[in-house]
This record gives C-alpha cells, sequence and structure tokens, in this order.
C-alpha cells in the first residue's frame, strides 16, 4: 500500500471511529440536556465564535441579533448570552456559520415578505464582539429560484415549489457556503445549494454571488435541518421532516463527496434539534446540538 493510500485508509479508520464512539453515546442516551437561561429562545443555528472562544448563535426571534454563549465546567452556560446586535434585520434567521473570518446569517426565505430584503449577510466581529462591515445580499429567495428554476421555480404549470432555508455551512476545502433546504426535497432527496462570490475580492452582493449546481443528499426523505463542517472537512447535518413529514430528526455525517451520508443516531423528538457543530466545552471536543425548545445537549 503507498503512503496515501495508507493516509486515506487511516483516515477513514478515524472518521469511523468518531461516528462509532459518537453513535454508542447517543444509544445510552441523549447526554445532559440544559436549558439556555434568560430564555425562552427559539434557537436555530451555532457555531464556534471566529476566535474560539464560546459559541453564537441565531433566534428565529431576533431578526436583528445574534448571541454569544460561553460554558462553565459542567457544560452550563456561564450566564445568561450576550445579544450582539447586527444593525441590520434578516427576517426568520435559520443559519449561521463563520470561515474563521467572517459571520454568516441566511434567513428562511420561506415565505411573503421574508424573501425580500436582506436575505444573507457577513460581518465581522471585533475583540469586543461589536459587529462590524455588515454586508448583505438581498432577495435571494429570487436570486436562487432564478438560478434552480427546474427546483424551485413553477414546473409544469404547478404552484411554486416552497423554499425553506434551515442551514448554512462554510465548505472550506471549496471556498464556498453551502445553504441547506428544509423545503424542497428533489425526488425525496435533500438538497444544498452551493454559493460562492464571482470576485473573491468584490463586494457581497447579489450580482457577485455565483449560485453552483444543487447537491443532493441521501436523508431517507428527510430535509436540511442544520448543517455546519467538522475540522476534518467533512460534515455534521441534522436530518428533520418537513411540514406534514413530521418524522423524527436524525444525526448523520456526510463526508463532503457524492449523496450518500452515515446516520450515526436518532436525536429526542421533543427537543426541536436545530443546530449542530464541534466545540470545546470544558476543555473537551464535543457535539453541540441546539434546540428550538431553548435547550441544547452536549455528545461526546
Amino acid at each position: 500500500m503507498s503512503p496515501s493510500s495508507r493516509g486515506v485508509a487511516a483516515h477513514a479508520l478515524a472518521a469511523a471511529a468518531v461516528l462509532f464512539v459518537a453513535a454508542v453515546a447517543l444509544a445510552q442516551g441523549p447526554g445532559p440536556i440544559h436549558a439556555i437561561p434568560g430564555g425562552p429562545f427559539e434557537a436555530s443555528d451555532v457555531v464556534v465564535a471566529p476566535d474560539g472562544k464560546g459559541v453564537l448563535f441565531v433566534d428565529d426571534a431576533s431578526a436583528d441579533a445574534i448571541f454569544w454563549m460561553d460554558f462553565a465546567a459542567d457544560g452550563s452556560s456561564r450566564s445568561a448570552p450576550v445579544r450582539i446586535p447586527l444593525g441590520v434585520s434578516v427576517e426568520d434567521p435559520e443559519g449561521l456559520t463563520t470561515d474563521g473570518r467572517y459571520v454568516y446569517v441566511v434567513g428562511s426565505q420561506s415565505r411573503g415578505k421574508l424573501s425580500r430584503g436582506a436575505g444573507l449577510v457577513r460581518f465581522r466581529l471585533d475583540a469586543a464582539r461589536a459587529v462590524q462591515g455588515v454586508e448583505e445580499v438581498d432577495e435571494l429567495g429570487a436570486l436562487l429560484t432564478a438560478a434552480a428554476p427546474d427546483l424551485l421555480g413553477n414546473r409544469d404549470g404547478r404552484k411554486k415549489a416552497a423554499l425553506n432555508i434551515e442551514g448554512l455551512a462554510w465548505d472550506a476545502k471549496r471556498g464556498r457556503l453551502l445553504l441547506g433546504l428544509r423545503a424542497p426535497l428533489d425526488g425525496g432527496q435533500a438538497v444544498l445549494l452551493p454559493v460562492r462570490l464571482r470576485d473573491a475580492s468584490g463586494p457581497f452582493a447579489a450580482a457577485n454571488l455565483l449560485v453552483e449546481q444543487p447537491v443532493r443528499l441521501d436523508l431517507g426523505g428527510a430535509g436540511v435541518r442544520a448543517i455546519e463542517a467538522d475540522a476534518d472537512g467533512g460534515f455534521w447535518l441534522i436530518a428533520g421532516g418537513s411540514i406534514g413529514n413530521p418524522i423524527p430528526s436524525r444525526l448523520v455525517r456526510w463526508d463532503g463527496n457524492g449523496s450518500a451520508v452515515v446516520s450515526v443516531a436518532t436525536l429526542p423528538r421533543h427537543l426541536k434539534a436545530e443546530g449542530i457543530v464541534r466545540a470545546k466545552v470544558a476543555g473537551k471536543t464535543v457535539s453541540l446540538v441546539l434546540c428550538d425548545t431553548s435547550q441544547y445537549l452536549l455528545l461526546p
């Protein structure tokens, strides 16, 4: 076996070991469930802060802010989350990610007025965690529909498919964002819409945004409720049902290639899991699952 082949094999074994440990841990129970103090929060997505200290999350009901939270040794929040004003409104914020320099927030685009105005924004956080240099992509829904008419447009005179973005991740390997759709599905498969800047040095604006070919994932009839990259270039997702299809949410792993995923475990239905990130909590790397019920759980 060549050195490169041995490296690939070792990486595959390491990834398999992570999945096995996570599956065993979840089989033994969901682990500690913590309330987010100062709530309730309709928490939707979570990401490690760019400085590596604590996490950021978005709340469905807070269009003009994100929140910062840090943890005590037992995994509980040290205090109520800190509200960080954005200076712009993103209606129904559902996705959050960072490329290490910028933080990105996306709205669901799921209905009416939500598809107008700032649909996707990026900004930097300064040393005091204040927002700087907000840039926005307006009318994101219309932009995506124009780029993927077969998926999102009117088909054979039928009613336009409902667009519902619930996941957002930075794909560092390919230098792009991945928008995870809860709906619509395409032939029963979940859809990721990759977007990138046409001119990397140009403005973060609709005219400079390129929508690439959709990526389809086999989530067993579920849509994307959350997606976030891991350090090895793979992705963790929460797969969940769409409106009218209330199937249980599952934690799954995607290696970033093809359509196949590995299902790790089913998540407790009552928690309404909507965010996932690998984070350092009390010196240990865990999977933090954020929930719409103003709670979160930590998985080894």
